[in-house]
């Protein structure tokens, strides 16, 4: 049986010298290709990009792509598998150091193209590099410096951090909680019990989502969400700068509450005593409770067919 697959990189100096912005592309290329089948895998690469992708097999295949400018720092570039006493395995990257032939940061880079099995659990922290996940069923935790986060087809609970890394995720099925500092959460067809977002500065986009609890909050960015109502939901949308355009499909009753520099709930909406709007859509029991407010910015809500 295939333990869960740990795929973990950090961002590290490459060579003493400083990047430079008209460095020549690199020069040199090596590919290669390794099978293994451990009970689960550790994957450390700080020199480039990590593309996970699901197979219906029961290895992990590594494949690696050297650049180097030329042929002493390909060398200098080295792929390494450590087997652990508990049957898993560490794949590590690093570029050795060699004195009087350093080069910039960005003239050597390794990357990484894993397909492993499809219910494996992927955990990744990224630096500058891209981390791409796609068609996997174990969920797992990723995690970016400035690196962008892409997302595809992803079945499980899945965790997703980023501090600049502009953040698309696409077809998430499961709870997912994605939090960014200074970018963009861009969301398409998520559907789970539980979806939290959020972003300082940077705005969040969600189309075609469906959870029963969804949390969407931004310090300096606007918030549009596109979402199907379900029953005994909650949906809460907050901002303190940003505007808030929020579209629902309903499913059964659904109660709005709005507060902002200016609110747009609808024409039977009613200006309550202590600033809020309100008002509620269909009869039941146990309706949505759907609550949105920015402190500076407009808030708008629309129900949709």
């Amino acid at each position: 049986m295939i333990r869960p697959l740990l795929v973990v990189c950090a961002l590290a100096g490459v060579a003493a010298a400083d990047p430079k912005p008209d460095a020549k592309p690199a020069a040199v290329v090596e590919k290669s290709r390794v099978e293994v089948q451990p009970a689960g895998a550790a994957f450390e690469n700080p020199l480039g990009d990590i593309r996970v992708e699901g197979h219906d097999g029961n290895t992990i295949l590594i494949e690696t792509h050297k650049r180097a400018p030329d042929e002493e720092s390909l060398d200098r570039l080295r792929v390494s598998l450590v087997p652990n006493t508990d049957g898993t395995v560490r794949i590590t990257t690093t570029a050795d150091r060699a004195e009087g032939h350093s080069v910039a940061r960005n003239a050597v880079a390794i990357d990484l193209v894993i397909r492993a099995p499809r219910n494996a659990r992927i955990d990744a922290i990224v630096g500058t590099g891209k981390l791409e996940v796609l068609n996997m069923d174990g969920g797992g935790e990723l995690e970016s410096s400035s690196g962008q986060i892409t997302v595809r087809n992803v079945q499980g609970e899945l965790y997703t951090h980023s501090v600049s890394g502009r953040m698309s995720l696409t077809q998430v099925f499961g709870s997912l909680d994605a939090s960014t500092v200074s970018s963009d959460l861009d969301l398409d067809s998520i559907q789970g019990q539980k979806l939290v977002a959020s972003a300082n500065q940077g705005k969040i986009a969600g189309r075609r989502v469906r959870a029963r609890d969804i949390e969407l909050t931004t310090t300096h960015g606007n918030i549009v969400l596109e979402a199907e109502a379900s029953l005994r939901g909650r949906v809460f949308v907050s901002s303190l700068r940003g505007d808030i355009d929020v579209k629902l499909r309903r499913q059964g009753a659904v109660l709005i509450r709005g507060r902002g520099t200016k609110v747009d709930l609808g024409s039977l909406a009613q200006n309550l005593p202590n600033g809020w709007a309100q008002v509620g859509i269909g009869q039941g029991q146990d309706p949505t409770i759907v609550e949105l407010r920015s402190q500076h910015g407009i808030v708008r809500f629309a129900i949709v067919q």
